[in-house]
C-alpha cells in the first residue's frame, strides 16, 4: 500500500480523535456550567445528541486506526 494512504489514514484518525475528545470535554463543561453544577437541571436532548456524536467520533477513530494498522 502506498505511503500516502497510510499518511491520510493517520491524519483522519487524529482528526476524528481530537474532534471526539474535544467535543466530550466541551459538552461536559458546557452542561455543568449551564445547568448550575452537578445538582442542577438534568440533561436535555441537545446535550445527549452532542455527547453521542462525540462518542461516535472517538469510536470511528478507533475503527480507522485498526484499518490503518492492517495497511502495514
Amino acid at each position: 500500500m502506498p505511503q500516502i494512504f497510510k499518511a491520510l489514514a493517520t491524519i483522519s484518525v487524529w482528526v476524528l480523535f481530537i474532534n471526539g475528545a474535544g467535543s466530550m470535554v466541551w459538552t461536559a463543561i458546557e452542561t455543568l456550567v449551564r445547568s448550575g453544577g452537578i445538582r442542577g437541571e438534568p440533561y436535555n436532548f441537545s446535550d445527549l445528541a452532542w455527547w453521542t456524536s462525540a462518542v461516535a467520533s472517538v469510536f470511528l477513530a478507533l475503527i480507522a486506526m485498526k484499518i490503518r494498522r492492517e495497511m502495514e
